[in-house]
């Protein structure tokens, strides 16, 4: 009996134990889940508060204020702004410097664009401007015939009066224009003469600024020709219409010799098309 009670006894000790432990463990693990819970709620504050300081103090000073423009000699950073496509209230986070340059490059006076942006309100953009180096003339907004920059690429961008060396560039003639708009692209042989003519202006300019006019001749079936008007010849010269440094200046001593022996009046034109120099006189006139 005595051994009896001890068991018993015993058992009750061990289930008192393990009913006091596991009250234990309940306790602890929700003390447990209501500090995961506090630490989400507190993280969430830390959150909103965050976002409510980014929105009232970092959007604003980031928000698109400055228009900055780079290689530009003839136009301003308020147009080229009016060009850029950014929408009113731009952020500095938000903008896209691709479609910027692309819209940018859009002017027809800009030869290509790129943009970026500078930390924390400003935009800026380099360009290449067109340059002129010829002009041609064509009706214009004004419904009269004027003159009007062409450059390098063919590309027709701004009329002559906005560049102040424009009057000593030559003339290209031998096209008609019709509804004249800047950014008109010049096709046919007009690309390929006017890329010439751009290398020897970078080249040879003195070459450049003896030549008055360009135009370019086109017959049924014939190969299409160049007539150069010197500018201080009185003798035209017929060539293929590419233009070339070695030739010109061929040309050039051959034109002081027809001067210098008093042949200009005689001389229709000198012919360059091939490698012999030829010259064809004036038709005799009766009367």
């Amino acid at each position: 009996m005595p051994e009896l009670a001890m068991r018993g006894h015993m058992a009750l000790r061990d289930y008192a134990n393990h009913d006091g432990q596991q009250r234990a463990q309940d306790a602890g693990g929700g003390n447990g889940a209501a500090f995961v819970a506090k630490m989400a709620i507190g993280t969430l504050f830390v959150l909103a508060a965050l976002a409510a300081i980014v929105w009232m103090i970092v959007l604003p000073l980031t928000e698109i204020s400055r228009f900055e423009v780079s290689g530009a000699a003839s136009l301003g950073s308020a147009e080229l702004s009016a060009w850029s496509g950014l929408p009113a209230k731009s952020n500095w986070f938000t903008v896209d410097c691709d479609a910027v340059a692309t819209s940018v490059a859009a002017h027809p006076a800009v030869a290509s664009a790129s943009a970026w942006r500078r930390f924390p309100n400003a935009v800026v953009v380099r360009v290449v401007e067109r340059s002129p180096v010829a002009v041609v003339y064509a009706v214009g907004d004004s419904a009269r015939v004027e003159a009007h920059c062409v450059d390098g690429e063919g590309v027709v961008f701004a009329p002559a009066s906005a560049y102040a060396g424009a009057s000593s560039l030559p003339v290209l003639s031998g096209l008609e224009i019709k509804g004249l708009r800047y950014g008109l692209r010049l096709g046919g042989p007009f690309p390929s003469l006017l890329a010439s003519l751009a290398e020897l202006r970078s080249s040879e300019p003195a070459l450049v600024s003896a030549i008055s006019e360009l135009r370019v001749v086109s017959r049924n079936g014939a190969p299409v020709e160049l007539l150069l008007y010197p500018a201080r010849y009185r003798v035209p010269v017929r060539m293929r219409p590419v233009l070339n440094a070695g030739l010109l200046k061929s040309m050039m001593l051959v034109l002081d010799v027809v001067e210098g022996e008093g042949l200009s009046p005689i001389i229709r034109e000198l012919d360059l098309r091939t490698d012999t120099f030829v010259y064809h006189t004036k038709e005799a006139v009766s009367g």
